[in-house]
């Protein structure tokens, strides 16, 4: 067994990467994209040095189940260790691509998340407090607001400098401490849910969270998060909450859905009474909206996703090999994939789009599943689990038009999750309560 000054250990080391994570900077201004090189490579470090320093005493399985859980998820990331150079052979001889340095650059992605995952499966596993985990969420959020705050209103830009490109900076789209603006956009989609559905199930205190946590959404100006999230917000939750709380025998749904619904129509109003306010302040964000409206089209963001679906389509048909496997990643022929979904089929084909994204994120809801099943609504994690649920099946949504899982501080974030819910999985079929 750990011991206590283990655990200790345990969780000091995931407090400390989670922050150097999300927080550590990227001097941008200074290195541009190789920046993020600092924070994956750190991390892989940290988790490195962290494993070889305690050995068998950070890793151990109680029984053949907890090996099961976790080799459900950990094993994607050997197969994609794997897939990553039988790719690139792939493109190279079918697909007359040209395999640059860049390209191997890759190879770290795979190692990157089998760590995460697993430092964190096993951190959660052997004791990690679910409340302590929540507590450093709720610290983390407040950094992010703070942050955002300050590249909206331009109070210290030296700051923002370091995470983010000069052009977010002049036109204010908030994304500092992460890259992109869709990049803090998707991780503010998380805190919606979690402050909404505490608010629902635990205290109405939780509601201004839930309220600073849209604004801090909306100041990016993500168009395809904000379409997603949309989707996920007024159908996916409210069909959930309706699944797992309505009384069938009875007719009649639980005290928090009812209170969940006159929220909803509260806020639908208020989005509605706010849509003039956001299209004559938030134009990138509602301008292309409005054209679509009128009939001027989908606008080039769209159209290049579009372009580059059609793309990898033309190519994949052209040899099974590729439609399988992919092109690898191919860096020379097309550098920035904008989808998810182009992303994982242009460089890893059908089998990465489904083994790399749509497989873990459908065993995790799975792994929900059961754990909203046996946790009471009266328990403190029975929102952070509904949280998780919905935000896993709304980031296909969101990813439609970003590959939020393959991007620095995300992916740390994204399988940091996943690990939990596994974890969770394993000590709810114990018949024992979280802590």
């Amino acid at each position: 067994m750990h011991s206590v000054t283990g655990d200790s250990i345990d969780r000091r080391l995931f407090f400390l990467v989670l922050l150097f994570a999300f927080f550590f900077p990227v001097f941008q201004k200074q290195l541009g994209t190789a920046g993020a090189m600092l924070v994956n490579g750190g991390i892989i470090a940290l988790i490195s040095l962290f494993f070889l320093g305690r050995g068998r005493l950070a890793l151990y399985f109680s029984d053949n189940k907890e090996k099961e859980v976790y080799l459900s998820i950990a094993l994607v990331f050997v197969f994609f260790a794997l897939h990553i150079p039988l790719s690139m052979a792939v493109g190279a001889v079918w697909g007359g691509v040209n395999i640059s340095e860049r390209d191997f650059f890759e190879l770290h992605r795979p190692i990157l998340y089998f760590l995460v995952f697993t430092m964190a499966f096993f951190t959660f596993k052997n004791g990690y407090s679910l409340a302590g985990f929540e507590r450093l969420l709720i610290f983390v959020f407040w950094i992010l607001v703070a942050l955002g705050v300050n590249h909206y209103y331009g109070f210290f830009d030296d700051i923002s400098q370091l995470y983010t490109k000069q052009i977010n900076i002049r036109t204010r789209r908030v994304s500092t401490p992460f890259v992109n603006p869709y990049d803090y956009a998707f991780v503010m989609s998380f805190f919606i849910f979690y402050f909404f559905l505490k608010t629902i199930f635990l205290s109405p205190r939780y509601l201004v969270l839930s309220g600073v946590a849209i604004v801090m959404f909306v100041l990016p100006q993500s168009r395809s998060v904000v379409v997603g999230f949309l989707i996920g917000f007024f159908l996916i939750l409210p069909l959930s909450l309706l699944f797992f709380n309505f009384d069938a025998l009875r007719l009649r749904v639980k005290k928090g859905v009812l209170y969940f619904f006159l929220l909803f129509f509260v806020i639908l109003f208020s989005l509605l009474a706010m849509l003039p306010f956001l299209i004559e302040n938030f134009a990138y964000l509602t301008g292309q909206f409005v054209r679509v409206l009128e009939g001027e089209g989908v606008g080039s963001s769209a159209n290049i996703r579009i372009n580059q679906f059609l793309f990898a389509l033309d190519k994949a048909l052209t040899n099974p090999l590729i439609l399988f496997f992919g092109n690898g990643p191919a860096k020379d022929e097309m550098e920035y994939v904008e989808s998810i979904y182009n992303y994982q089929f242009y460089r890893y084909g059908l089998i990465g789009l489904v083994l790399y994204f749509l497989y873990p994120i459908s065993i995790s809801c799975c792994y929900c599943l059961r754990l909203l099943k046996v946790t009471p609504v009266t328990s403190s994690f029975y929102s952070l689990y509904f949280a998780i649920f919905v935000w896993l099946l709304t980031v296909p949504l969101m990813s439609i038009g970003n590959n939020f899982t393959e991007q620095i501080r995300l992916s740390f974030f994204y399988y940091a999750i996943l690990a939990l819910v596994a974890s969770a999985y394993l000590i709810s079929r114990r018949g024992r309560e979280v802590q």
